[in-house]
């Protein structure tokens, strides 16, 4: 018996490596069971726009905190990708304000505070339609180096790459 179908592989095993930011859970558009979150960089701010379902759930209606907290990071990164930073987390802080519904839009979105060289400190927050935070979060992240700095580049643009390019039913 074979242990080689994709169940059994690994993202880059499957596909290439400049595949593999395509497989993150937050905003790849390969992960069949991810967030797939389209971040759109802005001025200070990058946000996406999200509806979580009943399987994003906690409590019933709710939005289980770790969902939740995923969000705030994962807007944190595209923070400093947005500016050409490739950085990893390396503190998160998570306020719950509210509680965050299911079955509603939502707003994540997130900004770089200050630049300290080697490290970033970042804030994010989740927003209601009617732009109440319903939580925030504080981050630092750590510039990456090195060979994991050109890796992440490397993933990080090509997934930029494909996921701006025409698709083919255009």
């Amino acid at each position: 018996m074979s242990n080689d179908s994709p169940a059994n592989t690994s993202p880059d095993e499957q596909h290439g490596a400049t595949d593999l930011a395509r497989w993150c859970y937050a905003c790849g558009d390969l992960n069949p069971i991810g967030l797939h979150l389209k971040f759109k960089v802005e001025e200070e701010w990058v946000s996406a726009p999200f509806e979580a379902h009943p399987h994003h759930q906690g409590y019933p209606g709710y939005v289980h905190g770790g969902l939740v907290t995923t969000l705030l990071d994962e807007a944190m990164g595209w923070a400093t990708y947005g500016r050409g930073i490739w950085a990893l987390t390396g503190k998160l802080e998570t306020r719950f304000r509210g509680v965050v519904p299911t079955g509603q839009p939502l707003e994540v979105r997130a900004k770089i505070e200050k630049d300290r060289g080697r490290t970033l400190d970042v804030v994010a927050e989740l927003r209601d339609s009617s732009g109440k935070v319903l939580a925030s979060a504080t981050g630092l992240l750590f510039r990456a180096t090195g060979e994991q700095a050109k890796l992440i580049e490397q993933a990080a643009r090509a997934f930029l790459r494909e996921s701006q390019a025409p698709s083919a039913e255009a």
